[in-house]
């Protein structure tokens, strides 16, 4: 008998035509993911019935929720798809900003055995949250925050499914594939050790009488934060702070023109900041938070793709 080992791992997503229903004969998008998964959470009661022995007279279900996340490195054209159901809307032309139309997903995932493979398949599948990190000298990566409806598990396709090969676009780091990164409003430009964003759509569960599913998940707010680490050049960036100022903040991510995100927030709150100014072997930093806030655009995140 074969183990299942986590390099032969395959993870591909398509659309719902409604909440929790695959396509007849799907179409899947192979993703392009570095660690993570799915899994089923049960909740459970205890009988509090009383025994004369002190046993415990059962333990009964009343629950099941799908939750994890995928780890991902940052590569372009990959995580169209995702992205959209992230924001709630959909790619207009090649701009995709956040709306309140909810997406979801069936993610597959199947695992090498050998002669026959395993697949464990969730439906209603919804992007909660994303984060994105870009360290210098480092891959530009990120994790998709996913909550799902139910699991189901197989031994073969749906007849009729098709995968579509991943992308093969190369990673992105942020020393060479980074640009565009301006704070509006701040002069001079500070310079930036380490930037992370953070996006939720702040998801709930709507559990009902009759069933151990939940129905279509509630959208809360679109919460978009970050934090900035920037070397200490002069007081600007932290006078900034201290005004509880606004500024605007765009990025672009990609390796080539035509191949590159821009992302956009136009207006942002800057947060409590801290001077941290370390030992003897250290620069002095300052480390930002901010709030995107809703902008000109009617939005508070933009992401456009194709950008030469």
């Amino acid at each position: 008998m074969a183990f299942a080992s986590g390099s032969g791992v395959r993870v591909a997503a398509v659309a719902e035509t409604a909440f929790g229903v695959a396509p007849a004969t799907p179409s899947f998008q192979t993703l392009r993911t570095t660690s993570g998964g799915l899994r089923t959470t049960k909740s459970t009661g205890t009988s509090n019935e009383r025994q004369s022995d002190r046993n415990v007279r059962d333990e009964f279900e009343l629950g099941q929720d799908v939750t994890g996340s995928y780890d991902f490195e940052f590569t372009y054209g990959t995580f169209d798809q995702i992205l959209a159901a992230l924001m709630c809307s959909s790619w207009v032309g090649d701009v995709l900003k956040n709306g309140i139309t909810p997406q979801s997903l069936t993610i597959e995932e199947t695992y090498e055995l050998g002669a026959a493979d395993a697949f464990r398949r969730f439906s209603g599948c919804m992007i909660n949250t994303m984060s994105l990190s870009i360290g210098a000298r480092a891959a530009v990566t990120g994790s998709f925050g996913i909550m799902g409806r139910m699991e189901a598990l197989a031994e073969a396709i749906v007849t009729g499914a098709t995968y579509a090969d991943p992308s093969e676009t190369p990673v992105s780091t942020a020393s060479a594939n980074v640009a565009g990164l301006a704070i509006g409003s701040i002069t001079p430009a500070p310079k930036v050790r380490s930037l992370t964003l953070d996006i939720s759509n702040n998801l709930r569960t709507r559990p009902v009488v009759g069933s151990k599913f939940s129905e279509e998940f509630g959208l809360g707010r679109f919460d978009v934060s970050g934090t900035m680490e920037c070397y200490f050049e002069n007081k600007t960036l932290y006078q900034a702070c201290l005004d509880h100022g606004l500024a605007d903040l765009t990025l672009q991510v990609g390796n080539a023109g035509g191949d590159k995100y821009q992302f956009d927030i136009d207006k942002l709150r800057l947060g409590d900041g801290n001077v941290t100014a370390g030992g003897n072997d250290d620069d002095i930093m300052v480390s930002v938070p901010f709030r995107g806030l809703l902008g000109a655009e009617d939005c508070t995140l933009k992401i456009t793709r194709e950008v030469a």
